[in-house]
């Protein structure tokens, strides 16, 4: 529990220089994903809820996805300023793996899902 919450990024703007990425990929990504003891619901109009005992309070906020390399990123800013943005790297369209800014060699290795922590998957 305390690996997920301790993930996110602490970086706040860092890396100004990355891409923005299409509507159309922002629209696919909605949806409501969990694991570690947190769920993180994404609408299509770039709005989420992230929620669950890993977490100290429920945190609201806008979301956009962003290009760092050959990485897609995912990231939460908090309607709360005083909230670190959240960070995390999609390993697909249904799995997505909590980030530092700084540290994404970890999304260029085979995921373990019995191993890493801050990894949510797709709610069908």
């Amino acid at each position: 529990m305390t690996n997920t919450v301790n993930a996110q990024s602490t970086s706040r703007g860092a890396d100004a220089h990355r891409d923005k990425v299409s509507k159309s990929e922002e629209t696919f990504l909605a949806g409501i994903f969990s694991g570690d003891d947190i769920e993180l619901k994404l609408d299509s109009k770039g709005r989420f809820v992230l929620s669950g005992d890993a977490l100290e309070k429920t945190l609201h906020g806008n979301w956009t996805l962003e290009k760092s390399g050959l990485h897609t990123l995912l990231r939460l800013k908090a309607d709360n300023n005083s909230e670190q943005d959240w960070l995390f790297g999609l390993r697909s369209n249904n799995t997505l793996q909590s980030v530092d800014g700084g540290k994404l060699k970890q999304l260029d290795r085979p995921l373990n899902i019995n191993e890493d922590v801050g990894v949510l998957t797709r709610v069908k």
